[in-house]
């Protein structure tokens, strides 16, 4: 005979014989519905009203799985923030538990507070596994980075090329000095055709997004921690990009997006979609903030930067994985079709695990040549994050069964204008008419003219030392 106690309102049978002895294995499965249970339970973000994520507990917690997901940390570089082996402790330690109150060995009551830690300490942990890597995926650091396709040829320039920060000067369309007295340090401002160019790049884009199936959105900058955690970027720790708002507790909670991936996909959460709707193809444009680190002298002052315009792509499809990877070739060449027709030479790069985040399952760069710098710089992103984020942000669509999957979430940069800037600058610049070339697809965001010419002088912020 047996009685029934309820733990996290579920059923659990204490014995009055003693039971065999716990094999961990051989009860891998006996408890892990209820430790479900409990994370579901969980409300990791209160105010934003956003469930637990619902990572594939099945497959995490099977041991047999725990070498291919050990290796996979490891090739990820994410080692030092999760530890497969630490999740499968925290999780026989649950059920040794279970074991223990059913033998009653502990007090009921003391072990569901001991198991709830236990539970929650598993769930922060198994958050910072990432996303499985796709098996084409090169092996390594950045220097392993696949060359998929290379357009276009590199333009003919003399060895003292000038950068854009030079070209702006000289053309008074750009000020960099000064600028921390005024905003942050790396800030700058464009004025003029320069300004005008930036508008330019934008408006081409749109008309080219819409073109191909994009809808547009304008999402807002300023979003929930809880959001860009579930699209997996850290908000805090030494290897976070995230600007948050430290004002008061409310506004702590808070952060600048570094993309409109995140608050498109915040969007989004707790969405389930019939299968017809698929693919669901949004874009906006929205100012970016990342707490960039300096990258030496040679990229120059407009290439990493604290805040810049950038237009989106955001891609919902199902979880199909042939159905995303083509979803994926369709963002990497709808990128690759504008770059070409603003006569850019570049490269597609099939990126290596270590540069692949937590989020993505496979990655494509686009880096362009810059002919002052002498090297190509990146200025296209396009990520694969098959249900990374889906199970995060619950979002979900019906099958033709009727049951409901999580989606495949991808996106990419169409148009990231600082950089777009330096690169069409720097290899349009006719240094023997002081002019430059504006790309013929652009002309006609741009008044129809074929040339940026010199300008009158621009104000220039100045430093001022007042007397007592």
């Amino acid at each position: 005979m047996y009685q029934v106690k309820h733990l996290f309102r579920l059923p659990v049978r204490l014995y009055s014989s003693l039971p065999p002895k716990f094999n961990p294995w051989q009860d891998y499965r006996a408890y892990l519905d209820q430790v479900k249970t409990y994370i579901n339970r969980l409300n990791p973000y209160v105010e934003l009203d956003l469930r637990s994520a619902a990572l594939n507990w099945d497959y995490i917690l099977n041991d047999e799985n725990s070498q291919t997901i050990a290796e996979n940390i490891k090739q990820r570089k994410e080692n030092e923030y999760a530890d497969i082996e630490q999740i499968h402790a925290l999780h026989h330690d649950v059920q040794a538990l279970f074991h223990r109150i059913e033998e009653k060995k502990l007090d009921p009551i003391q072990g569901e507070d001991q198991i709830k830690l236990k539970i929650q300490d598993l769930y922060n942990h198994a958050l910072r596994i990432p996303n499985n890597t796709h098996p084409d995926v090169p092996i390594g650091n950045q220097e392993q980075a696949r060359v998929v396709r290379l357009v276009g040829k590199k333009p003919e320039t003399s060895g003292n090329s000038q950068t854009i920060d030079q070209i702006g000067q000289e053309l008074n369309l750009m000020q960099l000095e000064n600028m921390g007295h005024v905003s942050f340090r790396g800030a700058y401002a464009l004025f003029g055709d320069f300004a005008r160019l930036e508008r330019a790049l934008m408006y081409y884009t749109f008309e080219k997004l819409t073109k191909n199936g994009f809808k547009l959105v304008s999402v807002p900058d300023i979003i929930h921690r809880g959001i860009i955690e579930s699209c997996g970027f850290p908000t805090k720790g030494k290897r976070s990009q995230v600007y948050q708002l430290d004002y008061g507790e409310e506004f702590g909670r808070y952060c600048l997006a570094g993309t409109s991936e995140m608050p498109i996909a915040g969007l989004l959460k707790h969405n389930t979609f019939r299968k017809d709707e698929l693919p669901l193809k949004l874009a906006a444009c929205s100012r970016c903030y990342r707490a960039e680190l300096p990258g030496g002298k040679g990229e120059g002052n407009l290439y990493r930067v604290h805040e810049f315009n950038k237009v989106e792509m955001f891609a919902v499809t199902t979880d199909d994985d042939d159905v995303s990877q083509e979803m994926h070739n369709e963002i990497v060449r709808l990128e690759s079709s504008m770059f070409e027709e603003l006569g850019l030479h570049f490269r597609v790069l099939d990126m290596p695990s270590e540069e692949l985040g937590l989020s993505a399952h496979r990655k494509y760069d686009i880096e362009t040549w810059m002919p002052a710098k002498g090297f190509y710089g990146e200025i296209s992103s396009a990520s694969n994050c098959t249900d990374f984020q889906s199970r995060r942000l619950h979002i979900k669509y019906i099958d033709d069964n009727g049951d409901e999957r999580f989606v495949h979430t991808l996106n990419g940069t169409a148009m990231a204008i600082p950089r777009m800037l330096t690169a069409i600058i720097e290899s349009n610049w006719k240094p023997d008419i002081g002019q430059v070339q504006i790309p013929v697809p652009l002309r006609a965001f741009m008044g129809n003219r074929e040339f940026i010419s010199k300008t009158s002088a621009t104000p220039r912020t100045q430093w001022i030392k007042f007397l007592s």
